[in-house]
């Protein structure tokens, strides 16, 4: 085989490898993203818990809505993890797992002030 024609092979790969870890990546960080949305919207909801039960709008804004969106990104998210790759499919399950050990240890073992925060809550009235 011809040296050129060696390191063309070569250059190939290398571009092949870096657009396979680039769209991995990519893929990744979307379903990542599409998670914690979904969490800011429960957590909106945990905000304005009191503002739900109070009157119809209220209950709409910042109840229905909230939560709609919240289902509406997990079927995003459960529908592209079904037709991601292996890869991404490890890399979240990692990412999530991870984060999963690491949140029990930083409340316990190292007692994060973050945990001593009370929860707050949005008052009835606007």
């Amino acid at each position: 085989m011809p040296r050129w024609l060696s390191w063309s092979w070569r250059g190939l790969m290398a571009v092949t490898t870096a657009s396979v870890s680039w769209s991995t990546a990519c893929g990744v960080t979307g379903i990542l993203t599409a998670g914690f949305y979904i969490l800011t919207a429960l957590a909106t909801i945990m905000y304005y818990r009191r503002r739900v039960f109070s009157n119809a709008w209220d209950a709409l804004l910042a109840g229905v809505l909230p939560f709609a969106a919240a289902a509406f990104l997990a079927w995003i998210v459960v529908r592209s993890l079904q037709a991601a790759p292996a890869s991404q499919r490890l890399s979240v399950a990692a990412i999530v797992a991870v984060g999963v050990v690491v949140m029990p240890v930083a409340r316990f073992a190292l007692r994060s002030e973050f945990f001593q925060i009370p929860r707050e809550c949005a008052s009835r009235e606007p």
